[in-house]
Order: structure tokens, then sequence, then C-alpha cells
């Protein structure tokens, strides 16, 4: 009910949001590619991560060929890319058949690498990068002779030594269906787990740990704080889990500091029998537990989280993502879900949920229907499909999805593999957001006990009495990686009341009154660095608060007023030379207020909430 209360006095002070926009506009802004399938068995090729590789403060992009060739994206800071492959010392993987790709700080020198996985007989790749926007393939790493069939891997750091560890999904390597009496399986591929040493090398421990799941087939892995114990858990969705001689999807539970994980996947509910393909998280209904959306062959699931465990909500909440009808509409058939993230698209302080869709077989009757989804948030945990008027409905074959505010604009764009050329369309799309412009606030954790990346940090918001929570990195979406900033949607707010930075291994940052309009760089014990606009000028806490609130102002104040929603002065004080004042709001009724606050300077304003 708390919630509920929240999230109507924020609709209430706010007031109501326009419809997003989006642009198609690889081509124009220098992107050029697609992705091209290894074999006609597993046609699950193409994928994408966002990262700054040569630490200019933009986030660049490369992208999977599959058969084809990979790229690398140089953003230039002006909204344009430029192909750097060659020059960044990237070609050499240019006959290598790929599947995902992730990157990742492992010496924690500010400069990301690349791990690129691979198809059936190759080796997957890692990029060592030498800090001068060139890489260097390591070729004698822990990895380098473990053939596979890889397909979605994270960087984390499982074992909390400030070092990003490697987890890798492995799908099946020759796709055999086996008949063993009663029991039906697909050959299936034991997950690699690399830890890292610390000194640029690794060992491979999945086996050791528990998490090598030696029966699944692959494809997604998610890796979270699942149950909130400051600790890193590992989520893998597998594929043919319904049959019976292969693993459903697996949930690991991190024992931390035993160096061991417990898989309980039936306690939580979560050992969903599927055709498991991409994960992402949200915290739909803000009990500050995670919830989680997979895609499928057919029916994806959403599973939200409640006292009595996790239970699927998809067709409950809107987000009803299985059955397409053929272009004579004579019969639906399945859609195959790939890609998947939730984003605020619009800014309106609620997650959206963004769905790359595709044919499995190039050769089906009319595979251009099978096209993307998104699915908008009304700011109670409802969602309609807008797929068609937002413009991302393409017609064509998409695997990977991966989300950057590429061009700094304050609101998220985003990414679509296409793996072949279907309709004559040979190129991959680029969905630069062009919304209108609501507030929004992007903070990327920088760790200094912890690994540099901050990746498995949590970033929470509170803006009149409503929360917002984001964990920073740890997914794939399918084969690909969201850029590692945590972005919120402010609507109208002009800022947030209060952020919290929780760490890995239960470390804690505070801090208050943040303008909205910025990328904060949030340094690990070490305060907040600032960019586009500068921290505001008082804070004002709790918030919401109840019988009181502090006003702290470090500037010269003529005059302070409290403001009730219909305009009428609660309370107001003159210039004082205190910098702390206590201002006793006991006889208030709820609702929602405005601090004014006069200097020389000019006016500022802050809206608090009391329950």
């Amino acid at each position: 009910m708390r919630f509920l209360i929240a999230i109507g006095l924020a609709l209430w002070c706010t007031g109501v949001f326009s419809q997003p926009v989006f642009q198609e506009v690889s081509l124009q802004v220098g992107i050029n590619h697609s992705a091209v399938m290894c074999d006609f068995e597993m046609p699950a090729q193409g994928g994408a991560a966002w990262f700054d590789y040569d630490n200019d403060g933009n986030y660049d992009l490369y992208l999977t060929g599959g058969a084809g060739p990979d790229a690398l994206f140089r953003n230039n800071g002006n909204g344009t890319f430029e192909d750097v492959t060659v020059q960044a010392g990237l070609s050499v993987i240019g006959n290598v058949n790929t599947d995902g790709v992730t990157t990742g700080d492992i010496n924690n020198d500010g400069f990301p690498e690349i791990f690129v996985s691979t198809f059936r007989t190759d080796v997957n790749r890692l990029f060592w990068n030498n800090g001068d926007g060139t890489f260097q393939e390591i070729s004698d790493w822990e990895g380098s002779s473990d053939t596979a069939n890889s397909f979605s891997a994270s960087f984390a750091d499982l074992n909390l030594d400030g070092f990003l560890d490697l987890y890798v999904s492995n799908w099946s390597k020759y796709q055999d269906v086996i008949i063993d009496g009663s029991n039906i399986y697909v050959d299936s591929q034991e997950n690699y787990y690399y830890q890292n040493n610390g000194d640029g090398t690794f060992m491979e421990k999945a086996a050791d740990l528990g998490i090598d799941d030696t029966l699944g087939c692959g494809l997604g892995v998610l890796i979270t704080d699942f149950d909130n114990d400051h600790d890193l858990d590992v989520y893998v969705a597998n594929d043919f889990g319904y049959f019976p001689g292969n693993s459903a999807n697996r949930l690991f539970r991190n024992e931390y500091p035993n160096q061991m994980f417990t898989e309980i996947s039936s306690d939580a509910n979560l050992n969903l029998e599927m055709n498991g393909m991409g994960v992402a998280k949200t915290d739909i209904n803000n009990d500050g537990q995670f919830d989680y959306y997979i895609t499928n062959l057919k029916n994806d699931r959403f599973m939200v989280s409640s006292p009595a465990g996790y239970s699927n909500e998809l067709i409950d909440r809107g987000l009803r993502n299985d059955s397409v009808w053929t272009q004579d509409l004579q019969y639906r058939r399945v859609k195959t879900g790939w890609g998947v993230a939730f984003l605020d698209i619009d800014n309106d302080m609620d997650e959206d949920l963004i769905v790359a869709n595709g044919d499995l077989y190039y050769d089906y009757p009319n595979p251009t229907l099978d096209s993307n989804k998104c699915f908008l948030n009304n700011g109670f945990g409802q969602f309609e499909d807008i797929s068609r008027d937002l413009g991302i409905a393409d017609t064509y074959v998409s695997r990977a999805l991966a989300y950057c505010d590429y061009d700094s604009d304050g609101d998220l764009d985003m990414f679509v593999g296409i793996t072949d050329s279907v309709n004559g369309v040979s190129h991959s799309f680029l969905y630069r957001n062009d919304s209108p412009q609501m507030n929004w606030l992007q903070v990327k954790p920088i760790g200094i006990q912890n690994n540099f990346d901050g990746i498995g940090a949590k970033v929470i918001i509170y803006i009149n009495g409503v929360r917002q929570m984001r964990e920073v990195g740890g997914e794939s979406s399918f084969n690909s990686q969201h850029w590692r900033v945590a972005h919120f949607g402010l609507g109208s707010h002009a800022g947030v009341d209060s952020l919290d930075v929780v760490w890995p291994g239960g470390g804690l940052d505070r801090y208050y009154s943040l303008q909205a309009g910025q990328q904060v760089e949030a340094v690990e014990g070490m305060g907040m660095i600032t960019h586009v606009l500068e921290q505001q000028t008082f804070s004002v806490y709790p918030n919401p608060f109840s019988d009181h609130i502090i006003f702290e102002k470090p500037i010269d104040i003529t005059k302070v007023e409290l403001v009730d929603a219909a305009g009428r002065i609660v309370w107001s004080g003159t210039r004082s030379t205190a910098n702390r004042i206590d201002i006793s709001t006991s006889h208030l009724p709820k609702g929602c207020y405005t601090l004014r606050v006069e200097t020389e300077q000019g006016a500022l304003s802050k809206e608090l909430v009391k329950f």
C-alpha cells in the first residue's frame, strides 16, 4: 500500500508524460554491419557490447559477425562512429566464427578488455587492451585451448577479491537428440568459469565450484545479487530445458565467503523448462528484489518476486510475446525471443521492456512477421505494446540487443543486431532515442576496493518517497552487453533527494540532493565526480518525511518557505546565520509539498512528500 501511495503521489506531483520516439540511424551515423549465421542448425549468431575502450568518455560499440567479420566502431563524440577494427588490432578475428561478446577491465587500469565467444570448433578469444587505442590477443590465457560452442558470457567478481572473473555459457556441440530408454536429451556442454588470479591470468573452476551445469545447453547468463546478501549469484537460461535429460534454467547461489555455489532453482521456482535465450532484470513491484524476464521459443516468462517466491506474471502484466498471425491470417505461429532489456525509454520514472525477436529458421514462410517488441510501462507495472507506434517493429531477423546513451543527451538508445540479409536489408539497426525531453540522472560506479567497472554495484535513488533501483553490469541480454551506467528517468523532478551506492561486499556510499541532467561518477569510498551540471547548493532530508525536515544550506539564504500542494505557505523562515535548520512538520497532513529557497542569485525549490 505504501508503494502505491508513493506512486500515486509521484504521478500527482509530476503529471502525464509524452509518447517516446525512436529514429533508426545506423547508416546515417556510420554503423554498417550485420551477422551471418554459421550454419543452418543453430542460427543464433550476432552480439553487441557498448563500452568505452579508449577511455575518452564516449561509448563505443563492438559487434560480432558470426561467419562474417567482427567490427569495432569508435564513437567520435559528435553522434557519429568510425570503423576502427583494423587500427585497433582486431582484424585477426576476421576468419573466426563468432557468437557473443562482453567486456571488462580485468586488471583495473581503466581500459576494458574484450572477450568474444565462438561457434563450435573454434576457441574463445580474449583481447588485452593496451591503453593506447589498440588490442592484443592473449594467446596463452586459461581458455585458449577450450574448444566450445559458447554464446552469452559475463564478467563479474564472484569471489569478491576486487578482480573480474568470467562466466561463459556453452550450448551443445552437435545438437544430437539422444534417446536412451525413457530418457531423451540433447547432448550438452558444461559451462566455464574463469577465476581471475589478479595478475592477468585465470583459472577455470566451474566444476570445482558447482556451476558448470553439465546437463545444460546454455544460451543466456545473468549475474546478479539475487538474494541481496552483497555477493553475486549466477542465473543461466538453458535451451531444451523441457527434455528429461537436460537441465532447466539454473540459479546458483553464491555462498561467499565459502568458495562454493548452491543450486537453488527449484526452491526459487526459477527452474523453468523452456528454450531459454536471453535474460533481463527489473524491480517491477518495488520490493527491493529483482524480477526476471527470460526470452523463449514461444512463451516468454516474467518471474516476479513475492514473499511466497517467484511466479510468472507475463500475461497479467500485458507482456505477451508468444505468437503472431501469418501474413495471410490463416494461422498463428510461434515467435522466437532473443535479446531483451528493461530500460526507461521515456524517462518517466519506470522501466519499459524491449525484446528482439527473430525467426529461428530463415526459410520459414513469412519470416518478416517476427517483429521486435516494445512494451511501455504505465507506472503501475502494467504494460502496453507500442512497438509499431514506436517504429521498432522491424521485419527482419533480430538477435542481439544492447542499450546505451551513445549521444550523451540523457535518454537511452538501442542497438538491435540483424543476422543475415532478409528482404534486401543487410545491416543492423541503431535506434536513436528522440523522445520529448524529461529529466534524468546517470550514475557510473567506479570501484576502488571492488572492481574498477563497478560491476555488481546497486544504485538506489529516492524522490518524493519513490524508490528506483538499478544493478550495474553482469547481464548479457543475449550474446550482448549493455553499457555499465545506471540510468534513471526523473520525469519532471529537478533532482533526487538521496542516492545510495551499495557495493559488492556490503559497502555503502550515500549522497544527498543531486540535480537532474548530469552523469556522475561515484568513486567507492571517495565521493562523487559530477559532469554536465553542478551539485545542488542545498540539501533537504529525509524525503519522504514525517515529523521533521532537516535543511542544510552552505549558501546565503534570504528566505525559506514550505508550501503545500494548494500553494499555501505552511512554514517560513528568513535570513539566518545557521547552516542547519530543523523544521517541525508533525502538524502537517500527508501529501506533496515544495520547499522554496530564495538567494541573492535567484530562487531554488525541492519537492517533498509526507507520509
